[in-house]
């Protein structure tokens, strides 16, 4: 028995140092910027080129998008979410590296070990963040919903505070709850506010398509009142596609308003010159 408790310790040890080599290893690739030599205290002949300038810095970015990678591969996210996740651990990253490398200004150069062992402790702390996040965050564990996804819920009424199970698309995630629009399996081609939906990848073995609600606000949905810990599956790309084409103009995203915005002031000088 002693023999099985000191190889497990002596397992759990060599697991811990794997770690921490790996971690140092990312640590030192998105501290690449704070390791390599400073240009300005180089001689002109010996000055990096615009290829090795790009490559400083650009292969911490490409670094960083892969551990971001790594911890959101759990749900689907949009293309915009991975650039701000990545853009955050790089900022993150050489911010540590930054504070390091003032701390530690030893004069024989050993700092060049801890602004990597910083940087690498920031991505593992942003990596595992992500994870939790993904994984429910706030919502006690449960893997919160993701845009685009179908799930069984309890839906709210439009027309009051009763609840009913239903089929919903996720439109939106906030801290708590979940925008949604509902499905329905009654007959609603008399109406211009719902359109049908198919069942290919969500409800395969259906022979009668729903339909959906569109154009109108969503509804919130609680985490709490989400019935099932997986997706049924994803919306349809064609039904997803009229769905954000279709919202509000309300709940436009303030990114997206904020770019609507910009295009029409391009437009109006491009007609003024």
């Amino acid at each position: 028995m002693r023999r099985g408790n000191n190889s497990s310790c002596l397992g759990v040890a060599i697991a811990w140092f794997l770690l921490l080599v790996l971690w140092s290893m990312v640590g030192s690739t998105l501290a690449l910027p704070f390791i390599v030599a400073d240009p300005e205290s180089l001689p002109a002949s010996k000055q990096p080129g615009p290829g090795e300038s790009a490559g400083v810095y650009g292969i911490p970015v490409v670094a960083a998008l892969v551990v971001v990678l790594l911890a959101s591969r759990t749900r689907p996210h949009q293309w915009w979410v991975f650039l701000a996740r990545t853009a955050s651990l790089v900022v993150l990253a050489w911010v540590a590296a930054a504070w390091a490398e003032t701390k530690a200004d030893a004069p024989d150069g050993n700092y060049s070990t801890f602004v990597p062992l910083m940087a690498g402790g920031v991505a593992f702390a942003h990596h595992r963040a992500l994870l939790w996040w993904d994984r429910g965050g706030f919502n006690g564990g449960r893997r919160r919903p993701a845009a685009g996804e179908v799930w069984l819920a309890m839906v709210p009424y439009r027309d009051s505070d009763t609840v009913d199970k239903h089929y919903c698309v996720i439109m939106r995630n906030r801290l708590r709850y979940a925008e949604v629009m509902q499905i329905t399996s009654q007959d609603k081609s008399h109406r211009s506010d719902h359109i049908r939906m198919p069942n290919h990848g969500w409800n395969d073995g259906s022979d009668k398509e729903p339909y959906i609600e569109v154009g109108l606000p969503a509804r919130r949905v609680p985490y709490d009142d989400f019935i099932s810990d997986k997706p049924k599956g994803r919306c349809p790309k064609s039904t997803w596609r009229e769905l954000r084409a279709r919202r509000p103009e309300s709940e436009h995203s303030d990114l997206r308003k904020a770019w609507s915005e910009i295009t029409r002031q391009v437009d109006r000088l491009k007609r003024r010159a």
